[in-house]
């Protein structure tokens, strides 16, 4: 079941209808049947959302065992006569909670490498006869689960959270597995931190038709991109790289490459608002995961706009478990002590580059991504080290601030993002380097300009296109201004505001990608 189909509407429909008639003590309750139903119903049968289960019971035993041993830790301090004997005590309770916590990582990241690798590493079990015919048939049939990367890191998240003593463990199963299987946010997130989502679904919830609008508003403007936007641009893209067409001008491969920049965007950020909108209906805040990323002016920037919440998570789960760590804090001793200068980077630049290969692997199970997260972490890292040298370069260079250097500095930008967009949406790295060879030594602008509708969109698709990408360009500027659109269109007199509404939903329904066999529901970023 996805947003986009009719049995996530009336899912939509009776909840929403259910949830403002209960005392508010119970709505969280409702919530946490309709998402179970929402995901066995995404996965086709109950058996099939097991994984889900095993995650939950086994991160709620594990926080309620890690609550357990603090509780006892402090009480064993508690009868402690001197430093040594509490160092003591409390190292050999942090050994007991950093065994269950790895634990827990095994069991679950087992599930998550299972479900997310073991297509891709079967042929070559297969080839080696690494496999009796028991064991072929067993993982052959082996399925990933609906939002298991989501809720995967959610669950870790959440257990070292408890270990840190970040939040207090729950004590309700109930309420722990709606905080992993929230069904707006289940299949592609945002991700919530536990201790912000235990106090939303904890407060009362009242009905309120403002907050009703702008829910539905903000579902209607994500199914606009998703449809209008994203899913015509795919067409173009799809033929492109997917149609087994031979001679293709650099041209046409920079034009799918910008149209494909756009349709993730377009397709990742459209899901979040509908996410995001829906769960506003329910008065339950989720976090925001994008802050219109191509208004960067560096890449770090970028990423700190795009998917905004799964970079706070590998920073302060991974990236801050390292530089914590026993083996971060000798690196960074050790090269101190070698390299005065740079010897104080080191330490961030190895987190650094373990993130990106971690975020790599993360997005997909092929080498190609592989080195899309190298290329990223290469970037970071060079920008941090090169970062005291700026201000004194744009000095000898006489650059000034301003808008020029401002829009110099996103063309920079767009052009590393480019650049990595082509690793991950090409078919392998042969037609990469084919692409990566063809855009600057075949470019063939005239060639370009008389084959662009040979790919599946007309002059018609491109004016329509032009159009939805200018009003979704004009409300980005608006927001990156300050600018509260929806408010601002709420507060429009009422001909204007319900002018706006149909004229939105229609060109929803009238030019949205539907019909045959195009999968209207899927979601690109489903198979990150």
């Amino acid at each position: 079941m996805q947003f986009l189909s009719g049995g996530f509407v009336i899912l939509w429909v009776i909840t929403f209808a259910l949830y403002y008639l209960l005392p508010s003590k119970c709505q969280w309750m409702l919530l946490a049947v309709m998402s179970g139903l929402f995901y066995v119903a995404g996965m086709g049968s109950g058996p099939l959302a097991l994984g889900i289960i095993v995650t939950a019971l086994s991160t709620y035993v594990c926080g309620r065992l890690l609550a357990e041993n603090l509780a006892a830790q402090k009480e064993a301090l508690s009868h402690c006569t001197d430093k040594e004997e509490k160092k003591a005590v409390k190292s050999a309770y942090e050994k007991r909670r950093k065994r269950l916590q790895i634990l827990h990582f095994v069991l679950n990241l087992g599930i998550l490498l299972c479900g997310k690798y073991m297509s891709a590493i079967l042929p070559f079990l297969r080839e080696g006869r690494l496999l009796s015919p028991v064991s072929d048939a067993f993982f052959s049939r082996i399925v990933m689960p609906l939002g298991v990367s989501f809720y995967t890191l959610t669950a870790i998240g959440y257990v070292v959270d408890v270990g840190r003593e970040q939040c207090e463990a729950q004590e309700n199963p109930l309420k722990l597995f709606l905080y992993l299987a929230y069904f707006p946010a289940i299949t592609q997130g945002p991700f919530h931190r536990y201790e912000k989502m235990r106090a939303e679904f904890a407060r009362e919830h009242v009905f309120d038709y403002g907050r009703l609008a702008s829910g539905v508003q903000r579902f209607v403007w994500g199914a606009f991109k998703k449809l209008v936007i994203a899913d015509r641009l795919g067409i173009f893209v799809g033929n492109v790289f997917d149609g087994g067409r031979t001679q293709i001008t650099g041209g046409i491969y920079a034009v799918a490459v910008i149209f494909y920049m756009l349709q993730l965007y377009a397709d990742f950020s459209g899901y979040m608002d509908m996410a995001l909108g829906v769960s506003e209906t329910f008065d339950i805040a989720l976090p925001e995961n994008f802050k219109r990323p191509y208004f960067s002016t560096s890449v770090a920037e970028f990423w700190r706009r795009w998917h905004i919440t799964l970079g706070a998570w590998f920073k302060d789960y991974v990236m801050f478990s390292f530089v914590m760590s026993d083996a971060g804090r000798k690196l960074g001793k050790a090269a101190k002590k070698r390299f005065p200068n740079l010897g104080k980077h080191v330490t961030a630049l190895a987190g650094t580059m373990l993130v990106w290969l971690f975020t790599g692997l993360w997005h997909g199970r092929t080498v190609s991504y592989l080195l899309w997260g190298v290329y990223y972490g290469i970037i970071m890292c060079l920008s941090l080290v090169l970062e005291p040298c700026y201000a004194s370069w744009r000095e000898k260079l006489h650059i000034r601030e301003g808008r020029v250097w401002s829009f110099v500095r996103m063309a920079r930008t767009w052009l590393i993002v480019f650049a990595a967009d082509i690793l991950i949406r090409t078919g392998s790295l042969a037609q990469a380097g084919e692409v990566y060879l063809a855009i600057p030594g075949r470019l063939g602008i005239a060639a370009t300009i008389g084959t662009l509708t040979d790919y599946g969109l007309g002059r018609y698709a491109f004016l329509l296109l032009l159009f939805a990408c200018g009003l979704w360009l004009f409300v980005s500027i608006c927001e990156e201004r300050g600018m509260d659109v929806r408010k601002r269109l709420s507060a429009l007199p009422l001909p204007f505001r319900w002018g706006c509404y149909y004229a939105v939903a229609l060109l929803l329904i009238i030019t949205g990608i539907y019909g045959g066999s195009y999968d209207t529901a899927a979601f690109l970023y489903q198979s990150f």
